[in-house]
């Protein structure tokens, strides 16, 4: 699937069996079994803290509440900046993990792809290989 309609900057494989939709600002992926809700979205580096106030009232909605947070870690991957912050939380359903990942697909973008991971620790065992695939399937344009 693309990484927006118009001018994409990426695309990423979704394995057949989970559902995936087009969003504004890019693409809404989840597992059949609603345990992983993974967003790739494209939005300009200001706009990172009103995507998490979005992303905040979604999940305060769906009951979930943040109990910690890492630090921020960049590092480079496949040739492109990546920065990596993942936060503890809790649902209806036990312990939660999210992710925002920050990917800057090229510095003549001025945009920023920012896939954000929703998982159950369950859910986080149970995909991780369809996860490590999805992730390797992301190409840059």
């Amino acid at each position: 699937m693309s990484i927006t309609d118009v001018n994409p900057v990426a695309v990423v494989t979704v394995p057949d069996t989970w559902a995936s939709s087009k969003i504004a600002r890019g693409i809404e992926i989840k597992t059949p079994d609603d345990e992983i809700y993974l967003w790739f979205e494209l939005i300009a580096p200001g706009e990172i803290e009103a995507l998490q106030k979005e992303h905040n009232r979604y999940f305060d909605k769906e009951g979930v509440t943040i109990t910690g947070s890492s630090e921020t870690m960049k590092q480079e991957v496949n040739g492109k900046a990546w920065s990596f912050t993942e936060l503890k939380a809790k649902s209806k359903d036990g312990d939660s993990i999210i992710r925002y990942i920050a990917i800057n697909p090229s510095v003549l973008s001025g945009k920023i792809i920012m896939m954000t991971y929703w998982a159950s620790l369950d859910g986080h065992k149970l995909h991780d290989a369809a996860m490590k695939k999805v992730i390797d399937s992301l190409a840059f344009k």
